[in-house]
């Protein structure tokens, strides 16, 4: 059995609204938002190109909904390459993302069943690898290297959850 789903990301034209009208309308929150991302590296790969003077600026929030994570995005300032690589469209599904123990390895494989690498990226402890859906999905896949920091996310999260209830 391969891994399972970790996350799932959605692009959204404001972070704010979105974080208060998930908490309002569907029970999810507190969210834990990360203004402007840092990445200590970024590198487009999409169409065969190495180009690690990209940019992607966004925002993100992020709060457990039930067993999974959920993340919305709000992108501030993105290379056109990268926006189409993403098909970024608020309201839509961006991505979704699993955690594995070996992100090469992982994003090989992918590769080999239709689904081209977009990019690759780290900040901090966090290494990343996204691909396009080929013809498995119809958005981006986001692969996790996994660490401590990502395999406890959902759960501090949830304790996020059991503060915001006191």
């Amino acid at each position: 059995m391969g891994p399972g789903l970790h996350h799932i990301g959605y692009w959204v034209d404001d972070l704010d609204s979105a974080v208060q009208r998930w908490g309002e309308d569907l029970g999810v929150g507190p969210f834990q938002v990360i203004e402007h991302v840092p990445f200590d590296s970024f590198v487009l790969t999409a169409g065969g190109q190495h180009d690690d003077r990209v940019v992607f600026d966004h925002s993100a929030a992020f709060a457990a909904w039930g067993p999974v994570v959920v993340e919305l995005d709000q992108v501030h300032g993105i290379d056109g390459r990268l926006a189409a690589a993403y098909g970024i469209a608020p309201g839509t599904v961006g991505h979704i993302s699993w955690v594995v123990p070996d992100v090469a390895q992982e994003s090989a494989r992918l590769a080999r069943l239709g689904c081209r690498l977009i990019n690759t990226a780290r900040s901090g402890p966090i290494s990343v690898a996204w691909h396009d859906g080929g013809p498995l999905f119809p958005h981006p896949i986001e692969l996790h290297q996994h660490n401590d920091v990502i395999a406890g996310l959902h759960d501090r999260l949830v304790a996020l959850v059991a503060l915001d209830d006191r």
